[in-house]
């Protein structure tokens, strides 16, 4: 009987896998970049969609829509608000209190999406992570006492993060939604 060479992959064998390996990572690499781009276009949807629907929905019901960002949760809100003569503030009735609710890092936008920031400037320079939408659909700042709840809005800032992408949603005083 013949002694038996050892049982394993010549170099060449060897060489061909690792150059089939390195095209495939070469294809792969573009498609995966692609799906957080596109994963940030689907929560910069979800914000501009939720604002939106804050703003259409005080249109419609007549009664003022709050729009909360908290970055801790990686959330968006759209809730009610009480309202008296003296003061605002979110509603704590919790059939009524959150309208709509997404979070950013669920899907359809995938885990890696993030809420980098969001802030809303008011007339008077001061700021807050809310904006409510007014029975006419304008952006207010709608909590706090007296005149001060009735300050315009001024500058905004919502920008969603996933690794070396960004989208920012423009909210204009006029209530207008964009994204960049």
């Amino acid at each position: 009987m013949r002694p038996r060479a050892g049982i394993g992959y010549t170099l060449l064998e060897l060489l061909v896998v690792v150059a089939i390996l390195s095209i495939a990572a070469l294809v792969a690499l573009p498609v995966s970049q692609r799906v957080t781009e596109a994963g940030a276009d689907l929560a910069a949807d979800d914000v501009a969609h939720a604002l939106r629907f804050a703003r259409d929905e005080a249109r419609r019901s007549g009664e003022q829509r709050l729009f909360t960002c908290d970055a801790g949760a990686n959330t968006i809100t759209v809730g009610t608000v009480d309202s008296d003569k003296d003061t605002s503030a979110p509603s704590k009735d919790k059939d009524r209190a959150s309208l709509h609710v997404a979070t950013l890092d669920a899907a359809p936008a995938g885990s890696a999406m993030t809420l980098v920031s969001c802030s809303f400037t008011f007339a008077d320079n001061s700021s807050a992570m809310t904006v409510v939408f007014d029975t006419t659909g304008s952006p207010v700042r709608g909590i706090g006492k007296g005149p001060a709840r009735e300050e315009a809005l001024r500058a905004v800032s919502i920008v969603l993060g996933a690794g070396h992408v960004r989208r920012t949603i423009n909210l204009a005083v006029t209530g207008r939604i964009t994204r960049s």
